[in-house]
């Protein structure tokens, strides 16, 4: 049995709320000296939570129309039914307009993480069946305003997995320990 639009919609919401609060704790139980050091990847902590709240601008922009890129009719790469959060391939380099600042501290990135989630979620609530089924052109390949809606919760954790992978391999390294 397939899911309704309201059953994504929820299920879209409530994944990008869990996810933030899961990186939100997890960036304030950082030592702020940890959250802006740079890892293995390049990025701070602080700098993938800016990444992550930069996308969900971009993503509200595609939602609610002006933003840098647009919707359009069209067919996702992704059949539902093969879509999930591990479809995106990862490794993809962030375009320029998501890039993080380098500078950026642990208390504004958890802000703009916070704020971003918040302007993004009743934009994804008032998503209705036509506009949910057009498309978008992320960086690695077309796919569905539902399906982009469903990527901000598992780009939020990807971001999240990613970030306590580089830091234990820093660990590993001999850099200064997360604790």
């Amino acid at each position: 049995m397939g899911s309704t639009h309201k059953d994504r919609v929820a299920a879209a919401t409530t994944s990008l709320d869990a996810a933030t609060a899961a990186f939100l704790a997890f960036l304030d139980r950082l030592p702020e000296t940890v959250a802006v050091q740079s890892l293995p990847g390049r990025w701070t902590p602080a700098g993938h939570a800016a990444h992550v709240a930069l996308t969900n601008d971009v993503f509200f922009g595609v939602l609610q129309g002006g933003g840098p890129i647009a919707a359009f009719e069209g067919t996702s790469d992704f059949p539902d039914e093969k879509w999930s959060m591990d479809a995106p391939p990862g490794g993809v380099v962030a375009p320029g307009i998501l890039i993080p600042p380098p500078e950026i501290g642990r208390a504004a990135a958890a802000a703009q993480l916070r704020e971003s989630a918040e302007r993004l979620r009743p934009a994804i609530a008032a998503l209705d069946e036509k506009r949910a089924a057009s498309c978008v052109r992320l960086p690695w390949n077309v796919v569905s305003l539902y399906q982009m809606s469903e990527w901000a919760g598992g780009h939020t954790l990807r971001h999240l997995a990613q970030v306590n992978r580089e830091l234990q391999l820093a660990a590993s390294r001999g850099f200064p320990a997360a604790s």
